[in-house]
């Protein structure tokens, strides 16, 4: 069985799943249209502001409708424990050197969550943390603290480049990855069955944004911690990680999206979402017209606003083609500018494959520092 259990190699099964649906897709005045509706159309700047609070809700509650819900709870009390040894990390001058430790969290009552904490040994007082989400790897979390050397992985070391920097930093595995894999003994889902018996009205982003938040309630509870100042970070899986946890935790402040989304009116393999996984299996359900979605990905970043998000993209991603110009981030940023934010969306695309460069990195560090003030610290 394939570490992916949420994959058609691993044991998704689309057509078995929409077989056993009854919900019912929902419309809006995005159906049906092979363009991104503009977010702020017909609207003079004074009006800006008031007409998208007034659209917000609604855009909010067909994204719900799309995510589904879990049938998780959040522990009653945050329990959490180390496991294993500290390591210290010295990283070139002038970096911060930082320990490192494997833990383990609640993420409902009956579920574990795993990840490693990086917190830099010359704090004292809490400071900022970073949320770091990987890709698509089957170590999970160990690739971006930089255990994992397999292949060239030097641009998605961005937990042990944060640490560095002095952020407190949580890498967590997501579900179905690291020490949450189908054969792992800690996993608590070994096939799309057990977790859709579970959580049969549910999808598995909305697993992970619901997973995401318990990290942000361990992080509340870890004494290094500013636990007001709290971002997120990822690339490529952990990029639409990101932008998903922010939809459903307010308490996240600012975020990083590298190489994990495009229109889905543009992507000529829409079905990720839903027959090549089990991301986001309701959009399946507007096959094979994809046009017919109700929102698109302009909608769920414009949603984020007025919190700063920066969102990288290239134009030879083979993973997540057709980026093209990407025109469509303006619209969002027209919304940021509706809050008088403008410069808290930072549009970064550049012409090349599916990575974080470091200017992007070096960029996307900077604004995490100043987002969540690391600098007073």
């Amino acid at each position: 069985m394939s570490y992916l259990w949420y994959w058609p190699d691993g044991g998704w099964d689309f057509a078995a799943w929409k077989a056993r649906q009854t919900w019912e897709p929902v419309v809006s005045e995005q159906s049906g249209s092979a363009e991104p509706l503009p977010l702020l159309a017909g609207r003079s700047p004074e009006e800006r502001l008031a007409g998208w609070e007034q659209a917000r809700a609604g855009w909010q509650s067909v994204s719900a409708e799309i995510l589904g819900s879990v049938t998780d709870e959040p522990p009653a009390t945050m329990s959490w424990e180390y496991l294993g040894d500290e390591f210290v990390v010295s990283p070139p001058a002038p970096g911060h050197p930082y320990a490192m430790r494997r833990l383990r969290y609640l993420l409902t009552r009956e579920e574990w969550g795993y990840a490693w904490l990086l917190t830099p040994t010359d704090a004292t007082e809490p400071r900022p943390a970073v949320i770091a989400l990987h890709q698509t790897t089957a170590s999970g979390k160990a690739e971006v603290v930089g255990l994992e050397t397999t292949g060239n992985t030097s641009h998605v070391r961005y937990a042990a480049e944060l640490a560095a920097r002095g952020f407190v930093v949580l890498a967590p595995d997501a579900i179905a990855f690291g020490e949450r894999q189908a054969g792992h003994a800690n996993a608590r889902y070994r096939s799309a069955e057990e977790f859709f018996a579970a959580h049969p009205d549910g999808s598995v982003m909305a697993k992970m944004s619901f997973d995401v938040s318990r990290a942000v309630d361990l992080l509340e509870v870890v004494p290094q911690v500013d636990g007001r100042r709290i971002g997120c970070i990822g690339h490529s899986h952990g990029a639409y990680g990101t932008v998903f946890a922010m939809l459903g935790e307010p308490r996240i402040a600012a975020g990083v999206a590298s190489c994990g989304l495009n229109l889905l009116r543009q992507d000529p393999s829409p079905h990720r979402w839903w027959l090549q996984t089990a991301l986001i299996p309701r959009l399946g359900l507007y096959a094979p017209a994809v046009q017919q979605t109700p929102l698109d990905f302009h909608h769920w970043l414009a949603l984020v606003a007025p919190r700063p998000l920066m969102v990288v993209a290239g134009t030879r991603d083979a993973i997540f083609p057709d980026v093209g110009e990407a025109r469509w981030l303006d619209q969002v940023r027209e919304v940021y500018g509706a809050y008088g934010a403008e410069q808290s969306f930072v549009r970064w695309v550049f012409d090349g494959p599916h990575t974080f460069p470091p200017a992007a990195r070096h960029q996307a560090y900077g604004m995490l520092t100043e987002a969540l003030r690391l600098s007073e610290t």
